[in-house]
């Protein structure tokens, strides 16, 4: 079970609202920490609140996103992470869904904020 501690915020020129991040107590560092995780994501943030468009940054981001969680501990550690900052921010669920393949890239869960982020 993922213990969330150390909230930090991301905050966006598009919004008041801001990204929280959620990191894990313990353990070896990541290579992915949930910072980094919502810093890939930020240029996506307008799409994904449904008041802008795609663009090549927010793709670069997702990219480089799924290039850096590379173990099974990383995506999970990501999946809450990002899960948890979802609940904070109005996402609209659709173009979230949509993001990954705008993107070209594979994720190995469904983009559904009930996702098991274990699977």
């Amino acid at each position: 079970m993922l213990i969330l501690r150390n909230v930090q915020s991301l905050h966006s020129p598009y919004t008041s609202k801001a990204l929280p991040c959620y990191s894990s107590p313990t353990g070896p560092a990541k290579a992915t920490s949930c910072t980094a995780a919502l810093e890939y994501l930020m240029p996506c943030q307008p799409y994904l609140m449904g008041i802008g468009e795609i663009t090549p940054t927010c793709c670069q981001g997702v990219q480089a996103l799924a290039n850096a969680t590379v173990t099974s501990a990383d995506r999970k550690s990501v999946c809450e992470c990002l899960k948890q900052a979802a609940l904070s921010v109005n996402i609209n669920q659709d173009k979230a869904n949509q993001l990954p393949k705008l993107c070209n890239v594979d994720v190995p869960v469904p983009v559904q904020p009930n996702v098991n982020c274990d699977a």
